[in-house]
């Protein structure tokens, strides 16, 4: 039976998508690239093509956008449909909540942002890049690193992104894999990386779960 569900954060419980386009923005800007416009940025977010835009040393762009996530506030950043209940229902259920974020920020600055949501009482640990894996981690071992934590095996323990990389990581660990496509991720692409199975967004967690058999069609 389930006990561990962890979630990316970004496109899966928050959409955080502007706050993406202008901090991309901000570090081409600083590395003296090109700026892209709104439309075009998403069209590129959405064939995973962004690197298009980069002039430099692709890791070192990465490394200083990431840990510049939270440097600018955004009144669009909002959370994705659902994620609210679908927190709170697991919680309710007696069920641990992780997140785990690429971002490079320390993850007090991610409990602030939960909290901006009423999401904090809901969540039980957060790792982040710059907290637990800045030295190349990968989020595999993140995953496992959760389920050693909070002492669960691989069937019991669900882990929800929106992202391919995601996939291979929920596949890697041996967890139960979920992909949403509130990331603009293509259904065929999550599938092909590892995802068990694709729903609309997080707002369908639970039902899926329930078809499952990995809590109680009674909880």
């Amino acid at each position: 039976m389930l006990r561990l569900v962890i979630f990316d954060l970004d496109q899966t419980l928050i959409d955080t998508l502007p706050r993406f386009h202008k901090i991309f923005n901000m570090a081409l800007r600083h590395f003296g690239c090109q700026e892209v416009g709104w439309s075009e940025f998403v069209d590129k977010y959405r064939d995973d093509t962004l690197n298009d835009y980069v002039c430099i040393n692709k890791r070192e762009f990465w490394d200083y956008f990431l840990s510049h996530y939270n440097d600018l506030y955004c009144e669009k950043d909002r959370p994705i449909e659902g994620a609210y209940d679908t927190l709170k229902t697991l919680k309710n259920l007696g069920k641990n909540v992780v997140i785990i974020t690429g971002r490079m920020v320390p993850s007090s600055e991610v409990w602030k942002e939960l909290k901006r949501f009423n999401m904090d009482g809901f969540v039980d640990y957060v790792y982040t890049r710059n907290d637990n894996y800045c030295d190349g981690r990968r989020r595999t071992e993140l995953i496992l690193e959760a389920m050693k934590k909070f002492n669960v095996g691989p069937e019991e323990t669900v882990f929800v992104g929106d992202y391919w990389p995601d996939m291979q990581s929920g596949r890697e660990a041996g967890v139960f894999t979920v992909g949403v496509l509130t990331g603009h991720e293509n259904e065929k692409k999550l599938i092909d990386n590892g995802a068990d199975a694709v729903i609309e967004s997080v707002a369908d967690l639970i039902p899926l779960l329930r078809e499952r058999g990995l809590i109680d069609v009674l909880e």
